[in-house]
């Protein structure tokens, strides 16, 4: 039987169908370089507000399935030491007894990812510092490690994929929280954009799942 690290995570089979939402959407617009209409550049946000969204939802859903499955398989020798200090946090009964340090090592990282009741809100935003966190949390040391450069957007090719990175979120920030679309965002822009989210997704999925089977799980 092939390893559970051979094929991609379960928050990964979201992302096709989603990301042809933003193909619909880019779908409505004409080709060309000349200036965008109204509607046009209404598309544009939608388009990149939602393929940030991908990224996030997909991050956030990431780091939980890696917590269930590498907590519940791990031996606790193979426990990486970002997440044992987190666990040394909690009182011996917690992690001898109830819940155990299995059971609150997924909740502290479900609790980041996607908050809980008591007003923990969960990841704020899908930022490098942001992202590289969560999923130290669920025991992969550097979610980047395997991710080449080739996939930076081609309009972006002076930064580093982690600039990209944060790049999408600023745009999208930008968007949401001013109501406004910058004058220079092209189809191109967005289409590289959900291009370059497709992509980091792929290699970053790619390298958890090979760090995860490094564990042992």
């Amino acid at each position: 039987m092939a390893h559970w690290t051979s094929q991609f995570t379960k928050a990964h089979q979201s992302v096709p169908s989603a990301l042809k939402v933003v193909d619909n959407l880019l779908g409505f617009v004409k080709d060309g370089a000349g200036k965008p209409s109204v509607k046009e550049r209404a598309l544009f946000a939608a388009s990149v507000v939602f393929t940030y969204g991908i990224w996030e939802n997909y991050v956030e859903q990431l780091a939980i399935e890696l917590a269930e499955t590498v907590a519940t398989g791990i031996s606790p020798d193979r426990v990486p030491e970002q997440v044992r200090r987190q666990l040394d946090k909690k009182s011996a009964w917690d992690l001898a007894v109830s819940p155990g340090w299995r059971a609150l090592w997924v909740t502290s990282v479900r609790e980041k990812a996607i908050g809980d009741e008591d007003e923990k809100f969960g990841l704020n935003t899908a930022r490098v510092g942001q992202v590289k966190n969560l999923l130290s949390m669920a025991g992969v040391a550097d979610a980047f490690r395997l991710v080449p450069s080739d996939v930076i957007p081609e309009h972006f090719k002076d930064g580093s994929f982690e600039d990209a990175v944060n790049e999408l979120v600023t745009l999208r920030g930008e968007i949401v929280h001013t109501g406004k679309v910058p004058d220079t965002l092209r189809k191109s822009h967005v289409r590289a954009w959900r291009k370059f989210v497709e992509s980091a997704i792929n290699a970053v999925d790619e390298s958890c799942r090979a760090q995860c089977k490094e564990l042992g799980v």
